[in-house]
């Protein structure tokens, strides 16, 4: 019982600390001089990490209890992404300006809320792992926010990192779209597949939601999306 009031408070302390990073860089923007609103919420690394702070409190506040399917594919989503945000960032954007001009909140943002996030799927992710061919769930968001940063780029120009930039060509642009559609996929697949070490398990009175609300580990992928009857 105890380890499970810690990973509620791990949680709530995560999603509060992604928060106060979000509020910190969305300030130093602003006394800048440097906000334009919808700019700065256009980013990736900032839109996935506010998902995965909403994420974090919804499983707190399930911590102990039976969650619906779609939390658990919230879940695995929002690690993907902060996965990707940390990869891309220290690869490609380390000496670029992403609108993060302090060091601790850069940090937080593109290492430390992806840290949490895998870590947090390790350690009480599902009992099994989910079906890779739901794995397609992970791009509808990345899928939604290329297209939207595509239009922007064709009309006003703006682009949140310049390998989106269609100064460089379409066909370039169109690359690295599929490369980050492709690498998107792969990583959530493999976040799918990952081999789970519960560091906690549910109680025998907490294991099953009522009969008529369970999806059985043979109903088809779609009904397991919808209702997880296994609690994590």
């Amino acid at each position: 019982r105890a380890v499970r009031v810690a990973w509620y408070l791990v949680r709530i302390v995560a999603a509060f600390t992604i928060f106060t990073a979000v509020a910190a860089t969305f300030y130093a923007v602003l006394t800048a001089g440097d906000l334009v609103f919808w700019n700065f919420f256009g980013f990736f690394t900032i839109q996935s990490n506010i998902i995965a702070m909403v994420v974090l409190i919804l499983t707190a506040l399930h911590t102990d209890q039976p969650r619906w399917g779609w939390l658990t594919y919230a879940r695995a989503a929002a690690t993907t992404y902060l996965i990707i945000v940390t990869a891309v960032y220290w690869t490609l954007l380390v000496n670029v300006d992403v609108q993060t001009p302090q060091v601790w909140t850069n940090t937080i943002l593109h290492a430390v809320s992806g840290t949490i996030m895998l870590a947090d799927w390790l350690l009480e992710g599902p009992r099994r792992p989910l079906d890779w061919r739901m794995s397609w769930t992970v791009l509808i968001y990345p899928v939604v926010w290329l297209t939207v940063i595509l239009i922007r780029g064709a009309t006003d120009g703006w682009v949140p990192y310049p390998f989106l930039d269609p100064a460089n060509g379409y066909l370039s642009v169109a690359l690295v779209c599929a490369g980050i559609v492709a690498l998107g996929w792969v990583v959530g697949l493999g976040v799918f597949q990952l081999t789970r070490w519960r560091l906690i398990t549910p109680d025998d009175n907490h294991r099953h939601m009522p009969d008529a609300a369970v999806a059985s580990p043979d109903d088809e992928p779609e009904a397991r999306l919808a209702l997880e009857s296994d609690p994590a």
